[in-house]
């Protein structure tokens, strides 16, 4: 038998060698040059590669408005080195493969003395500049010492005078003239080490006065890095850099990265421009469907179109970010707001003041309050009135017309619960439990969700939901900046933390037939219904001062929901007038954590009216438009043609150009 094997290896060897040389020179051009420059393209874009003794060029043109981009280094790779504890870039490159394409050029780079390999295809298509590399086409061969961490595609294409489109919070709008000297960087979708910037999409652009370009993150997004400079003079520049590792123990991810560059027609509004790249990619790329259809799938959905969302908030530990001061010694820590008892008459109290529709969110209904003792359930809080008054509750806010719901999590643990396990959880590089933060339940601490048992997943929320709730599921937690796990069995990418959350919100769907959470990053936005929040004011007020990107934090502007708008339900926060106007200027759902007194009772009443009874069709359409021109005034367009301008300084609300009154409970 050995000797069998060893015929059929030694043959087949013979085989490979001799069909080798036969097939390769049709599979790739293996001379290390090209025809220079090598061209190609289409109607719409052309692209020129110049290769370079050690590296290749790329000059982008526009074919529409003839402004061309670069000419700029095709990559920049940067390496640990670990005998010299730093980062160094290389520029030059051993050139190892070109293979020129109908549609674009095929290279393999590499560094001889690192034994480092990568390959990269470059390709026109449909208009835009497509760049992509598999991880299959990596090599580290010296990997004990060498690492590569990134690879910065293209760097200086995108350079301007004009304006930066960052992805920071819900977009930002950044003039670059009079800017200070400044360099930095961020990953998409965020890091806990500057989760105020919560980069929420995966593109970047540049514009100027002939034109703009903009970059998309097609593939691998939760893995591209974005890199922006200001020189001090007037000029600026980003670009994209494909990651695989920001720490030496870093697991790399093996989806493939893709990089899309498209032209911005000059006079165009870059922010709408890139939003809509980007909506076409969700759409398209995704398959994500819009509220319309999933409203016609999805009763609870369709009944949260209509309802107000309220979390009946009722108690919390005095413990973490959310109860600064230290307890006196003596006191109680557990904090009630209400029980269950008291909730119902408060909803009784809603209806009777003629707001018919309601989706409840019942908040720390689980032992020890909100956040509590996650990921244990039961029993439930004995001292709000237990299972029974929970389902007692429940059953009174269906009976008054309400669909009842609760707010959970499949994230977060802490260490009281009697099923926290280690084994579950996220760890850090150094091997210990990746602690983030102290809320209500103490130090929170991260399940690593693709490995979840179903029994703690959809065992749970079924468990929940026969206590009777009914409607759209709320999961807590779901969008946060994303973390890698070093767990020695389960390792994991910040890829495979977005896919983890992704199986807890499409798992809550199939549940409770729609489900949402609470932060807009894309990755979480992809399969929820509804979403609380897609940057807020306040996170960009929080980013220090010393933090380079903050001096370029100009303007924010609505890229988010120009993308996502007419996808999911937003939710919007807020009781006084301005805030009222703003949901209407965004097609926006409104949503309280309230105390529920009779004056708090009629402000929901008067924005329940307008908001929901009267401008709440404006969800479910696209956001065609957004303009800002300053002083006070911004305007919105939708697809079926409702202008919305709000006028801060006078406080007045205009749509169609008639204008609304402010109501009286809201004056």
């Amino acid at each position: 038998m050995d000797s069998y094997f060893s015929w059929l290896h030694s043959s087949l060897f013979k085989h490979i060698q001799e069909i080798l040389p036969a097939r390769q020179p049709s599979m790739l051009n293996l001379a290390n040059t090209m025809s220079t420059p090598f061209s190609f393209g289409d109607d719409r874009l052309q692209a020129t590669v110049d290769q370079r003794a050690d590296q290749f060029w790329l000059t982008l043109r526009d074919q529409t408005s003839g402004q061309t981009w670069g000419p700029a280094p095709l990559v920049h790779l940067e390496v640990s080195d670990k005998a010299e504890f730093r980062v160094n870039t290389l520029t030059k490159y051993r050139i190892d493969c070109v293979q020129e394409l109908p549609n674009g050029l095929h290279v393999i780079l590499g560094d001889s003395f690192r034994r480092l390999q990568f390959g990269l295809w470059v390709r026109i298509e449909q208009g835009e500049l497509v760049i992509s590399l598999q991880v299959a086409e990596l090599y580290e061969n010296k990997a004990e010492v060498y690492r590569i961490f990134s690879a910065i595609i293209l760097p200086g294409l995108l350079r301007t005078n004009g304006q930066l489109v960052l992805p920071i919070n819900s977009g930002i709008l950044c003039n670059v003239a009079q800017k200070p000297k400044v360099t930095d960087r961020f990953m998409i979708y965020g890091e806990q080490t500057r989760w105020e910037l919560l980069p929420t999409v995966p593109v970047v652009a540049v514009q100027g006065t002939a034109g703009g370009l903009m970059i998309l993150a097609s593939g691998g997004a939760a893995e591209t890095e974005c890199h922006v400079t200001t020189d001090g003079t007037g000029q600026g520049e980003v670009a994209f850099g494909m990651s695989f590792r920001q720490f030496w123990p870093d697991p790399v991810e093996h989806e493939t990265r893709v990089l899309r560059y498209a032209p911005i027609p000059a006079k165009v509004d870059p922010v709408v421009f890139v939003a809509k790249r980007l909506r076409r990619h969700i759409l398209e790329d995704f398959k994500k469907p819009t509220l319309r259809q999933r409203i016609a799938e999805s009763p609870e959905l369709a009944y949260l179109h209509d309802a107000y969302i309220m979390k009946l908030f009722y108690a919390v530990e005095h413990n973490g970010i959310m109860m600064q001061d230290l307890p006196q010694a003596g006191a109680i820590s557990f904090k009630q707001v209400m029980n269950f008892a008291e909730a119902g008459a408060l909803l009784k109290k809603v209806r009777d003041a003629g707001i018919d529709k309601v989706l409840t969110q019942s908040v720390g209904w689980n032992p020890r309050g909100h956040d509590g003792l996650w990921p244990t359930r039961f029993p439930i809080e004995e001292r709000l009135g237990g299972e029974k008054g929970f389902r007692d509750l429940i059953a009174a806010g269906h009976a008054l017309g309400y669909q009842m719901n609760a707010h959970d999590n499949y994230l977060s643990a802490y260490r009281g619960s009697p099923d926290f396990d280690p084994e579950q959880l996220v760890h850090d590089q150094w091997g210990g439990l990746m602690g983030l933060g102290e809320w209500g339940g103490g130090i929170t601490y991260i399940q690593w969700a693709l490995t979840l048992p179903d029994d703690r997943l959809s065992g749970e929320m079924q468990r929940v939901k026969a206590l009777g709730l009914r409607g759209v599921g709320y999961i807590d937690g779901m969008g946060n900046p994303l973390y890698r796990d070093y767990h020695p069995r389960h390792r994991g990418t910040r890829t495979g933390y977005a896919r983890g959350t992704q199986r807890i919100m499409e798992e809550a769907k199939k549940v409770y037939g729609a489900a949402g959470t609470e932060c807009g990053f894309l990755y979480a936005a992809l399969p929820s219904d509804s979403i609380v929040q897609g940057g807020a004011e306040w996170m960009l007020k929080a980013c220090p001062p010393h933090w380079p990107i903050t001096a370029l934090l100009e303007k924010r502007v609505p890229l988010w929901q120009l993308a996502l708008h007419g996808l999911l339900i937003h939710e919007n926060h807020g009781e006084h007038w301005p805030a009222v106007m703003n949901a209407v200027l965004f097609g926006a759902h409104p949503g309280v954590m309230p105390v529920l007194n009779d004056v708090m009772i009629a402000k929901l009443k008067a924005q329940y009216d307008l908001v929901l009874k009267r401008f709440g069709y404006l969800q479910t359409l696209e956001m065609a438009d957004y303009r800002d021109p300053g002083d006070g005034i911004a305007s919105s367009r939708f697809e079926d043609g409702t202008e919305v301008t709000v006028d801060s300084k006078k406080q007045e609300l205009f749509v169609n150009g008639q204008k609304i009154g402010r109501p009286a409970a809201l004056g």
